[in-house]
């Protein structure tokens, strides 16, 4: 007999719109953009409920299980396309403010405390099984900066209240999706206080917005919400080849300097994240380990200052509004 199809990741297509509020699905039309991965999806794990006074075979053998908490989340990874990552960057920091008239800069700012809840449909089998993840708040945001083949991609966390099971798309009709401009993964520059860095290898960054989930009862199983409350947090490492002694002392002398990671196709396709203020931890610098060239690995973190916030991200493209 002939093979038959199964479903494939191929086939899939995402699906997003905002939510006026927690619990209640964007409304049609939603936005179409690709993906590379996603795990996004509801748990509920079984508790023991030692309950006495049942009818049982032995005094041995647990009985049945009550109900846990409901969990919703996962992690989507995208492409770091200067198109199409403003709108995980939307989900982060909330709207951008935007100038210019082509090319358009779209600034990014941390801190903001009012972020969007949407929905996120995945088709995971072609025109049969659409997933409906509802009220999905984005939580981190995490990429590696080295030099590498293919494309540069990025891993956004998430949160949410649950999902659904659909028959027919819920996003009802999106209108044509972004051309794509992705960024390969062999460019990249670091900036240390507006100077290109010699000898930078990569490393990782990582920026969270550290939400509470809001336990309220509401009459359902599922959380009432997320809250703000804890601050946003912006690290990350970097590796760099040993030729001097210039990182050595920017570590030791704990001053904070401003950080720049840049991401360019052109100067009017590209992607800059700045922070105007990271401290390095001091560590062991550029250990030994055989007759090889010396590498060193150091972490840093971001903070505010009194005129800056932690961390802006400015997308330069031919995109009017986000």
């Amino acid at each position: 007999m002939p093979t038959s199809a199964t479903p494939r990741g191929k086939t899939a297509n995402l699906l997003f719109g905002d939510q006026a509020d927690f619990s209640t699905p964007a409304p049609v039309d939603y936005i179409s953009t690709p993906f590379y991965s996603e795990n996004l999806g509801e748990s509920e794990p079984l508790d023991t409920d030692p309950l006495l006074g049942t009818a049982r075979t032995n005094n041995r053998d647990q009985t049945a299980p009550a109900p846990g908490l409901v969990t919703m989340g996962g992690d989507i990874v995208v492409p770091m396309d200067v198109n199409h990552l403003p709108y995980w960057l939307t989900m982060l920091f909330g709207a951008p403010v935007t100038t210019g008239a082509g090319p358009y800069e779209h600034v990014f700012t941390s801190g903001g405390e009012v972020l969007p809840y949407r929905t996120i449909e995945i088709e995971k089998r072609a025109g049969a099984a659409f997933f409906q993840n509802i009220g999905m708040l984005a939580s981190g945001f995490s990429f590696d900066s080295a030099r590498a083949g293919g494309f540069r991609q990025a891993t956004v966390n998430l949160v949410g209240r649950n999902q659904a099971k659909l028959g027919a798309t819920g996003g009802g009709v999106p209108a044509a999706q972004l051309a794509l401009s992705q960024i390969p993964a062999s460019k990249g520059l670091l900036r240390i206080d507006s100077v290109d860095a010699a000898h930078f290898l990569g490393g990782s960054f990582n920026y969270q917005n550290n939400p509470s989930p809001d336990e309220a009862l509401n009459g359902t199983e599922y959380l009432s919400g997320y809250t703000l409350d804890e601050d946003a947090a912006c690290s990350g490492s970097k590796r760099v080849r040993y030729i001097n002694d210039s990182y050595y002392d920017i570590m030791t002398a704990g001053d904070p300097v401003a950080l720049e990671l840049e991401f360019a196709i052109s100067a009017n396709a590209k992607i800059l994240f700045a922070m105007p203020s990271v401290r390095f931890e001091r560590a062991s610098f550029a250990p030994i380990s055989g007759p090889g060239g010396l590498e060193a690995e150091f972490n840093w973190r971001a903070e505010q200052t009194d005129s800056a916030a932690m961390l802006t991200v400015t997308v330069t493209n031919q995109i009017a509004a986000y």
